[in-house]
């Protein structure tokens, strides 16, 4: 059996094979056997680490959580000023740009949970990790005097995650009338006016 650090760089490794070939193929038809030939593996290799392509996507769709959650706590914590937590919040949920080949694929994913959520606690669970994180942040931001939110924080995280996923997903499926400066704009005009404070610019 490979060491536990061999064997969470393989799942990287599978992954990352998966979020290429999402790009080059049509999702509906990718199947195992064309990610572990994409890694010169056989397809019982990839098996070992995911059965099937369910469970596969099902792990790029939480794989979510690493980029959109944890890492935006990380970027949130760097900044000391409650207004500048926010807007970094904003501009690290956004893809890229329309070539963001993670995003495009992580969304695809949860796509592919289908639209019972109530029976993918998994994926249903992604979207309010991330409204929690924007809610803990206008919270801070009204006891620390910054933000005057006219509605519940939740209300406001809502409406910015709402914003985020619709707005990411014209920028990569590469409507021409929006792209990232374009969202960045309207998440922080909105986030002003939800918050009555003035946000710095990000890019």
């Amino acid at each position: 059996m490979a060491r536990p650090n061999r064997q969470a760089e393989r799942r990287e490794e599978i992954l990352a094979a998966a979020v290429g070939l999402i790009e080059r193929h049509d999702l509906a038809t990718l199947r195992i056997a064309d990610i572990a030939a994409e890694l010169g593996l056989t397809a019982n290799a990839v098996r070992y680490y995911y059965r099937d392509m369910d469970h596969l996507l099902s792990e790029l769709a939480l794989r979510s959580d690493v980029r959109f959650y944890d890492d935006r706590l990380a970027i949130a914590r760097s900044a000391d000023d409650v207004r500048q937590r926010l807007a970094l919040t904003i501009a690290a949920g956004l893809p890229s740009g329309p070539e963001d080949a993670e995003w495009r694929a992580i969304w695809r994913a949860v796509l592919a949970a289908g639209f019972e959520l109530d029976e993918r606690r998994d994926v249903q669970g992604i979207y309010h990790r991330q409204v929690g994180l924007y809610a803990q942040i206008l919270t801070e931001g009204v006891d620390a005097g910054c933000f005057r939110l006219p509605t519940p924080a939740r209300d406001v995280a809502m409406t910015l995650m709402s914003m985020e996923d619709y707005l990411g997903y014209r920028i990569v499926a590469r409507d021409p009338e929006m792209d990232r400066a374009t969202a960045l704009r309207l998440m922080r005009d909105y986030a002003q006016l939800a918050t009555g404070a003035r946000l710095p610019a990000t890019l």
